[in-house]
């Protein structure tokens, strides 16, 4: 489906009825170099995360997953911070 819409005077789109009942109300706005990509974002974060690998966690709890993310993040900005990246 292509359609063209515009932005209203404080740059607001309006996406189309179909696209918000086949995707959802929630996307993440990500700038390329020659375009802008919407890409619709799943109710449920974790269950997004499972959509997008597949059966990777199966095996793993939503609160494993939670901590392990945290815990990466976490180490990141504890490398950031210490110059490391």
């Amino acid at each position: 489906m292509g359609e063209t819409v515009g932005a209203d005077d404080q740059g607001r789109v309006v996406i189309p009825y179909e696209i918000r009942e086949k995707h959802g109300d929630r996307y993440r706005v990500v700038e390329r170099r020659d375009r802008v990509e919407l890409i619709p974002l799943n109710d449920d974060p974790i269950e997004g995360l499972r959509d997008a690998v597949g059966d990777a966690f199966d095996d793993t709890s939503i609160e494993e997953i939670k901590r392990e993310s945290r815990e990466t993040a976490q180490e990141d900005a504890l490398d950031e911070l210490s110059g490391n990246r």
